[in-house]
Order: C-alpha cells, then structure tokens, then sequence
C-alpha cells in the first residue's frame, strides 16, 4: 500500500517526482518549524518558571524591618534602603550630647586660639582676690615707717623694695600658674566634647543591631536568594540554548521524507 502511494505523488516508470518531492519539501518544513517553535515554547515557559521562583526566592530573601525599645529598623524593599530610628527618649539623649559637644568643642576652640589670653583671664581672675592683701602690705610697710621715720630714708626704700619684689615673685607665680590651668581647661573642655560625641555614636549601635538582626532572621534567606539567582540564570540559559524536538514536527518530517524517494518499480 505504502510503495502505492508513494508511486502516486513519486511519478511513474517513465515519469518524473515532481510532486513527490514538491510535497515532501513542503512536509519537511512544516515540521521542522514544527520542531523550532515547540522547541522555543518549551524552553520560554521554563525559563518564566524558574524565574518565577526566582523572584519568589529573593522576595523570601529580604530582610525584615525590626522595632523595639530603644529604636527601629525599617527596610524599602522597592528603594533597597534601610531606614534606621533611635526612640523618641534616646533621641532626646542622642540630640542632647551632640549639643553639648558641640558647646565644649565652640568653647575649646576660643581657647586655644588664643591661650596667652585665656591664661591672662586666669590670672586676672585670681588677682583680683589677691589684690587687697597685696595693697595691705603695703600700707602696712608705709605705716611702720613712718613710725620709725624712715618713709623716705634709704633704709626704707629698701624695705619697700623687698615687699614689691615679693608681691611681684607671687604674681609671676600666679601668671605661670595660669597658664597651665587654661591648658587644662582646654584639654577638659576637649574630653568632654569627646565623651559626648561618644555617647552619641554609642547610642547609633542600638538601630544598627536591629539592622542586623533584621538581616539574619530566618537564617538562610540568604541561601535561598542566592539560589534564586542561579535558577534565574539556569532559566535564561535554557532559554537560549534548549531545542528540543517535537514529535509532531519529527512526524511531518518523517512523512516529508517519504514522499520524496524517488519510485523504483518492483522487479517481477
């Protein structure tokens, strides 16, 4: 039956196989457009699979946003940002230290841009309750001389001589004196500024913990996103490397085939 029908569109003894050949042609496109397009549908709805569960992997992946006591941590997952919050009091706290070392920090820079002058404040500040002892010694020397009438002798002019070399020795003293106490007025200004930029910085610690708890929760989200991303890139190599077959296009061409053999007649 088959040699039958084959005779019919390969042409007879003496004829051509035109037909035959016209329409195995045709079959054999058929089905290998058959087998292209099979071939892409299957290897596009794969791909949209996997990157499907790709997706839902790394919406499974991203962290959570965390609140407690002392703050929150808020993740965008359209943004991909992080929003970090200390509470209402330890923003109060926080606010309150940068203040501060902000004022000890102004303080300590209008010191030490001048610090002769500060320690020239120091000493004024300290002469000022030395002063009346140092005017008593003097009236008190003036007064015993001219007791003794000896206020304009030569006698007395060295005895007045001694008392302002000793209330000038005192007041050197005072003015050296000064000068390390500003400096150290400065250096404590500067550790205050500083314990209150640390106290700001360490209250920053709380939300970033949150953070990192956000992060970490569910422990392997981190392994899950990851294997989304590579059924993500299995999918699109799939997509562009996978050909499969189809049966109906191997069918089409199978029978394309067929029809062009050429007819042989069958020996008696």
């Amino acid at each position: 039956m088959w040699e039958t029908i084959q005779g019919l569109f390969s042409g007879s003894e003496g004829g051509n196989n035109f037909a035959g050949s016209l329409l195995g042609s045709g079959l054999n496109y058929l089905g290998a457009r058959e087998t292209s397009s099979a071939a892409r549908d299957a290897a596009r709805m794969e791909a949209d699979m996997l990157s499907q569960n790709a997706t839902a992997a790394l919406a499974q992946g991203q962290p959570w946003s965390v609140g407690g006591l002392g703050g929150t941590a808020t993740f965008d997952e359209d943004s991909r940002s992080i929003m970090q919050n200390l509470s209402p009091q330890l923003s109060n706290i926080y606010q309150g230290a940068l203040d501060r070392s902000g004022m000890f920090g102004g303080q300590a820079t209008a010191l030490g841009l001048d610090p002769f002058s500060a320690a020239n404040n120091f000493y004024n500040q300290q002469q000022e309750y030395y002063q009346p002892q140092e005017d008593q010694l003097r009236t008190d020397n003036e007064t015993r001389l001219l007791a003794q009438g000896r206020l304009g002798s030569t006698g007395g002019a060295r005895q007045t001589g001694q008392i302002e070399e000793a209330i000038g020795q005192g007041q050197q003293q005072r003015r050296t004196a000064s000068f390390g106490q500003a400096q150290a007025l400065i250096d404590s200004l500067l550790s205050r500024e500083s314990a209150d930029i640390g106290v700001a910085t360490g209250l920053l610690d709380i939300p970033q913990g949150m953070t990192a708890q956000g992060m970490g929760l569910g422990a392997n989200l981190g392994t899950l996103a990851a294997s989304g991303l590579q059924s993500r890139a299995a999918g699109a190599s799939t997509l562009g490397k996978a050909f499969a077959p189809s049966t109906m296009g191997t069918a089409l061409s199978g029978l394309g085939g067929m029809f062009s053999t050429p007819y042989r007649p069958k020996k008696e």
